[in-house]
């Protein structure tokens, strides 16, 4: 693999991590360090631990199927390979060890493209769904954030005395 390539998804692994992590630590910060003073600061409150914990839970869910997207990844390389050696007239051995015929190769060479075809329709949908994720995780983030500083001035603001009285 190339060297940058590596240290890019290495560096985008970290973030993930980093981002998930923060996500579910500043959602338990702002359970721990919360005080309700008004109706409306209550509802901003709760509804950025609501954002918060679902953009946690979809950053999960998108963490839980990248293995399976490189798993994908994986093995359609190597049918990759092994389609490109059938074509070019490698010899194949079956199990018995005799050598495949012309046909027999040709035949393997299309079931390993229809394997191919398949495995790439499978990682476009989980490349898809994980980026529905993100965006719902990036956003929602942002939206608890949002709602959280909302709150907090609102707290702040109602604790404050009243100069006319």
């Amino acid at each position: 693999m190339d060297e940058n390539l590596e240290l890019s998804i290495q560096t985008q692994h970290k973030f993930e991590f980093y981002f998930l992590a923060l996500v579910f630590t500043i959602l338990g910060l702002s359970i721990q360090t919360s005080q309700f003073s008004t109706k409306i600061q209550s509802v901003f409150e709760i509804g950025a631990w609501l954002a918060f914990l679902a953009s946690g839970l979809a950053g999960l869910s998108k963490m839980e199927w990248l293995p399976l997207a490189y798993k994908h990844y994986s093995e359609r390389t190597q049918e990759k390979l092994y389609s490109r050696e059938a074509k070019t007239g490698r010899r194949f051995i079956d199990e018995t060890g005799q050598q495949l015929s012309g046909e027999e190769i040709a035949n393997l060479a299309k079931k390993v493209d229809e394997r191919i075809v398949k495995r790439t329709n499978i990682m476009n949908k989980i490349e898809a769904r994980n980026k529905i994720k993100y965006f719902i995780h990036k956003w929602l983030f942002v939206a608890g954030l949002a709602l959280l500083l909302l709150s907090r001035a609102i707290n702040l603001c109602s604790s404050l005395p009243n100069p006319n009285g």
